[in-house]
């Protein structure tokens, strides 16, 4: 057990580090405005999958186990949704607001988990999972100050939208480590990013959704999927040494390198 603690520490710690600078870089290429969310959903997904086909190829296929490809689709389209409103929630509020709504997640992981995977934290567990939330609410009434109330925040477009793709997460959670447990993180993540970025392609071209800015960001859009491929690697791998609710709980240090970094190379007003 401290073995795997361990190694589960190991692989998502500096994995959520790394999906922290992605935050960054997401608000950074949509702040502009010139770029269609779901289009960037397609090229971030599409690209950082192709980019992780080079190691599949060398490490070659895992032998995969009864569910996995039902677990992949499931997370893979409840992705295409919730990664949508992802994005379109950075796209109207800083990226160090939007981060931390995914504290909502982790208490909400504790049923899905039970229901998807039959695993149940302990009693402290489940406190400890709690008291995370608080820290939101903290963020939230910073947002407010004296200017605005509490529920103004909570109903602006851009925070309901980070709310929804939250929720979505969670319910996604325990089909990602099915997933992962039936074949490899490796290939969960290839199969699931290309699935998902090709969906998404899919659903910006039936809209007519044209708006696609690369000169304006080209350095940055480079660097995302190199980056966004080494976090989902990590933080995938991790998958296999916890409990889906813990993992999600941990994972939530997400959110505090995403205010920290946004703070430093922003200049949001939520660093404090």
């Amino acid at each position: 057990l401290v073995g795997d603690t361990f190694v589960f520490l190991s692989l998502m710690v500096p994995g959520t580090l790394l999906l922290g600078v992605n935050d960054v870089l997401i608000r950074r290429v949509l702040r502009g405005g010139r770029i269609g969310e779901q289009l960037f959903v397609a090229f971030e997904y599409i690209a950082t999958g192709l980019l992780l086909v080079i190691p599949l190829a060398i490490v070659g296929m895992p032998d995969l186990k009864p569910g996995f490809w039902g677990a992949a689709l499931i997370t893979a389209g409840l992705n295409v949704f919730g990664q949508w409103a992802w994005y379109a929630a950075f796209k109207r509020e800083e990226a160090s607001l939007i981060s931390p709504l995914r504290l909502v997640t982790p208490p909400l992981v504790i049923l899905s988990g039970y229901l998807v995977l039959r695993e149940a934290p302990t009693a402290g567990g489940i406190f400890g999972i709690l008291v995370t939330v608080a820290g939101l609410w903290l963020l939230m009434r910073a947002e407010a100050g004296s200017r605005l109330s509490f529920s103004s925040v909570v109903r602006r477009p851009g925070v309901l939208l980070g709310l929804v793709g939250a929720f979505s997460f969670a319910v996604s959670l325990p089909f990602d480590k099915r997933a992962v447990v039936g074949s490899s993180a490796l290939f969960t993540v290839v199969v699931v990013f290309l699935v998902l970025g090709f969906a998404s392609l899919a659903i910006a071209l039936l809209r007519g959704e044209r708006a696609f800015d690369f000169r304006g960001n080209w350095r940055t859009m480079l660097v995302m999927p190199f980056v966004h491929a080494g976090a989902s690697f990590l933080t995938y791998s991790a998958l296999s040494y916890a409990l889906a609710a813990y993992a999600a709980s941990v994972k939530r240090l997400w959110s505090l390198w995403a205010v920290l970094l946004s703070g430093k190379f922003l200049e949001e007003r939520n660093i404090g």
